[in-house]
């Protein structure tokens, strides 16, 4: 197993912490009390949002098994960039708050740094992955007992 720091794991656990309160801060008092004519999709977001702030306390104790969330945060965060602030920016029609969300949506490039990415290649890519046989193999079946 790739040996993580303890040094990297408060940052990871620094980074948890930082998403979860900041996503307590603002997204959670949306989700308590919002207006019933909030858009269906802006309520799934901040669903979605509310639900990764949880999950990110979770990261304070277990900051390794925890490390999906971070690289959804990244993911999300990249994808947003280039497939929407991106193309705005090009064509010259970004307005203030399109430009705020890009800075705060910029923000979570420290994650590239924060993420051990050796940890993520030895676990999530070069380890081979579950089985996905849904019932048993015939090894096993060959070696149960049989029901009498």
């Amino acid at each position: 197993m790739t040996e993580i720091s303890p040094i990297r794991l408060w940052v990871m656990r620094a980074m948890y912490l930082i998403m979860a309160a900041g996503l307590a801060l603002t997204i959670w008092p949306v989700i308590v009390s919002h207006d019933s004519d909030l858009p269906r999709m802006t309520g799934v977001a901040q669903a979605l949002l509310g639900t990764i702030g949880l999950l990110a306390l979770l990261g304070l104790r277990y900051p390794l098994q925890m490390i999906p969330v971070l690289l959804f945060e990244l993911t999300w965060k990249a994808i947003w960039l280039v497939a929407f602030a991106l193309p705005r920016w090009l064509d010259g029609t970004l307005d203030a708050g399109m430009r705020s969300t890009i800075f705060d949506t910029s923000l979570g490039a420290v994650l590239i740094l924060v993420i051990p990415w050796r940890y993520v290649w030895a676990n999530y890519v070069a380890r081979p992955g579950d089985p996905w046989a849904l019932r048993r193999s015939v090894n096993e079946a060959a070696a149960a007992p049989a029901a009498s």
